[in-house]
């Protein structure tokens, strides 16, 4: 390499397809401009000369040159279904998960495009012994400057991620506790989407501002993991849960990869500068899910058209998934409760309509032992939390739903809204029967002082003896003992001011 010693090393700038090795197995770079590929040992930036890196400072084997260039002048029908053979000849998985991880390789390739904002990770998940490490290795060695780490090194990602912008295999027993142990959790939960950054305070001794260094940290992930994420970090995956199918598969090496990364550089260079399908949601696919599976259909249009089929699938499957597992969670039961009780008052085909809280914290704890119950306050933030708009009028407090935002929740948490039918038909109202001097008696206890409260009077009662028991932290009974008095004092002054 003839590149001046004195220049700045880098592999990575705009208009750059990928450093190659030249004929002589020096690097070189293979830049793209006016729709033209050159060779060129060095390159004139803004920020001055740049050469590549030496081969023994990349943890790649690089594409040969002249075959890249060989293949950029002309199309490559086959490239899709040679990398499936590729990949299928070191493990075993469904159809669908083979498309999803050929369609994240072609990925790999152009993360980096203008049209992309978002690269999803790949998760191999499973029980030892299933292939996760040997299907992620074959993974690696094919997509765009890919590097296998078995330890989760601040430094080490750093370095990767900035200065290579490739694509980070972490092999780990459990990741998310070892980011946790080396400070790390904001590299995994950023990596996902372009333009983010973590910083680091490296020089204290120069002051503000100037002590503090931002590191580009975007760009593909594959994590092999035996051990469950943490489910912030799971939202950002497209999980490949590995099967169980013992057989002989071969051992992934670099040297098997080489003819399809000079292949997948050429469609690299062929794409990395045209625009890209601007896709709108699809149906039963939305929120992160969507913004981190969009990449891949874009990809997939471009690569393998007759393939979307079995993207669409997993996808979709892998929607469902979540969606089953958001059932689960408090939002989800609160969903669903919003939902039966909506359903009760007939509002599903309103525009507009309120739902009370009390009913919901009602319901929440109806079938729970009471050690499980949680309080009024509790409901309330976590009503809050899931963006649902609350206000309070006469003292009780009620969440506000339109047609649009009740939708929104149904799909996010894999409710079906009923098909409007007929108003249902209601049960006589029943009413609540309170001693007002001794507290709230049974149906078959005796009472001698017994007043029947209709429907306004039973909700004041009602939530003021949530308040007292979960607040003040007064026993159910006593609370509803202090709430018939305050009841009874509310009354008798309203009847004394007629």
């Amino acid at each position: 390499m003839s590149a001046n010693t004195q220049d700045k090393l880098s592999a990575y700038f705009p208009g750059l397809v990928d450093v190659c090795q030249d004929q002589d197995g020096q690097p070189v770079y293979l830049v793209s401009k006016d729709n033209r590929l050159s060779l060129a040992e060095t390159m004139s930036l803004e920020t001055g000369e740049v050469a590549p890196p030496p081969l023994e400072n990349l943890p790649f084997t690089l594409p040969r040159a002249s075959k890249v260039l060989k293949y950029a002048g002309r199309e490559d029908p086959t490239l899709y279904q040679d990398l499936l053979a590729y990949l299928q000849r070191f493990s075993a998985l469904d159809e669908t998960q083979w498309a999803v991880v050929a369609h994240y390789v072609f990925l790999t390739y152009l993360h980096d495009h203008p049209d992309i904002d978002y690269c999803p990770y790949i998760l191999f998940y499973a029980v030892p012994e299933r292939g996760k490490s040997r299907t992620g290795k074959s993974v690696a060695y094919v997509a765009f400057r890919g590097v296998h780490l078995i330890e989760m090194r601040e430094p080490n990602i750093f370095r990767y991620s900035q200065n290579l912008r490739g694509t980070l295999f972490f092999d780990l027993m459990d990741v998310w506790k070892k980011a946790e142990r080396s400070g790390c959790e904001d590299i995994l939960l950023l990596r996902a989407e372009k333009g983010a950054k973590c910083a680091r305070i490296l020089y204290p001794e120069r002051g503000a501002f100037k002590d503090t260094v931002y590191y580009d940290i975007y760009g593909p992930t594959i994590i092999a993991s035996n051990e469950q994420l943490h489910k912030i970090l799971e939202t950002r995956c497209l999980p490949i849960v590995m099967p169980n199918r013992p057989g002989n598969y071969e051992n992934p090496r670099p040297q098997l990869a080489q003819s399809l990364k000079e292949r997948l550089t050429a469609w690299r260079a062929r794409t990395l500068h045209g625009p890209l399908s601007d896709l709108s949601p699809i149906d039963g696919i939305s929120g992160r899910l969507w913004d981190i599976s969009r990449p891949l259909f874009q990809v997939g249009q471009l690569v393998q058209p007759q393939a979307s089929g079995l993207l669409l699938e997993a996808i979709n499957t892998i929607s469902g998934e979540r969606n089953d597992s958001k059932r689960e969670t408090a939002e989800g039961r609160l969903v669903a409760i919003i939902k039966e009780l909506t359903d009760k008052q007939g509002a599903a085909d309103y525009l507009d309509w309120t739902l009370k809280t009390a009913d919901i914290w009602r319901a929440f704890n109806e079938n729970r032992s009471e050690d499980r119950h949680v309080s009024a306050q509790w409901i309330g933030k976590k009503l809050k939390s899931m963006s649902l708009r609350r206000r309070t009028v006469q003292g009780r407090s009620e969440i506000l739903l339109s047609s649009r935002e009740y939708q929104t929740l149904l799909e996010q948490y894999g409710c079906i809204s009923r098909v409007p039918a007929l108003p249902p038909q209601t049960l006589p109202e029943k009413t609540m029967e309170i001693q007002l001097d001794v507290g709230v008696v049974g149906s078959c206890r005796v009472s001698r002082e017994m007043r029947t409260l209709d429907e306004f009077d039973r909700e004041l009662f009602e939530e003021k003896a949530a308040l007292l028991q979960f607040e003040a932290g007064l026993p159910r009974e006593e609370a509803e003992k202090e709430a018939a008095k305050w009841l009874r004092e509310v009354r008798e002054k309203s009847d004394g001011s007629k």
